[in-house]
Parts: structure tokens; sequence; C-alpha cells
């Protein structure tokens, strides 16, 4: 008789556990809300040597590409501009360069794409373009087009 009464309160001490484990499961099974927070991140531009303005409400393309160096045949792979970016920012690399060769390309092409180059406090280059376009300029040449 005592195998059986042992036997019976191990079933029954495994039925509670089983049913409380529900219990648990079912309680935990609510809706898990998970919030993104974004940063935008606000870029600040120098502007004592070269510099960049984007002119958003003109540029369609939803990214421009730059090559930059000293001379066309020098020219890297330099940092590829996305919408909803800071509009402004500077060739931080290349601030103090008394000249400077930029590539530009819009992607998609055939998308308009415009922007300024600023040396300090002066325009120095205008893009206007849909494909890519390239353009040696010094520090020392204005572009009234281009007003900081």
């Amino acid at each position: 008789m005592k195998t059986r009464q042992c036997f019976g309160s191990v079933i029954a001490i495994a039925v509670l556990v089983l049913c409380l484990g529900a219990g648990t499961s079912s309680a935990n099974a609510q809706k898990t809300t998970t919030t993104t927070v974004t940063k935008t991140r606000i870029a600040r531009v120098n502007k004592t040597g070269w510099w960049i303005r984007i002119n958003t409400e003109k540029t369609v393309a939803s990214s421009i590409s730059f090559q930059v160096g000293l001379t066309r045949a020098d020219r890297k792979e330099w940092r590829t501009w996305t919408a909803g970016e800071p509009a402004e920012f500077d060739l931080a690399e290349m601030r103090a360069w008394p000249k400077l060769h930029i590539r530009a390309k819009a992607d998609p092409k055939g998308k308009k794409a415009v922007f300024c180059v600023f040396f300090g406090n002066h325009g120095v280059s205008h893009f206007h373009f849909d494909g890519d376009k390239d353009d040696n300029m010094r520090s020392t040449h204005t572009e009234k087009d281009c007003v900081p």
C-alpha cells in the first residue's frame, strides 16, 4: 500500500508542476514591444579650409560619391553623401591644400545633383550635373553662385 501512495504522490506532484509551468508560459507569452531610438548625427563643420554644401532643395539624386585629390591623376575615393545626412561637411584631410580636384557622381545616374565647394569664407566651384562631373579648383578662385 505504501508503494501505491508514494507512486500516487509522485504523479500528483508531476501534474502540479506541469500545471504551474503551463501557467507561467502563458503569463510570459504576453506581447513584447521594442522601441528603437535613432540618434541623428549633426556634423560640426569647421569651414576653415575646403568644405562642401549640398543643395538639398535642388538635388534629386539619392547619393553623391566623391573622388578627391590634388590632380585628376591622383584622386581617390573619398566619401559618399546620402540624402538625409547633413548637407555641409569638411574635407578635413585636405583642409589646407592650395588646390583640389573633385569628381562627383550622382546616383542614380540621370538624377540631378547640386552642390558648392568652398574654401573658408568664399565659394570656389559650383557643381550642377546629372551623371558625373569633375573640376580642378584653387583656393583663391571665387564662384559668385556659391555664397557661404
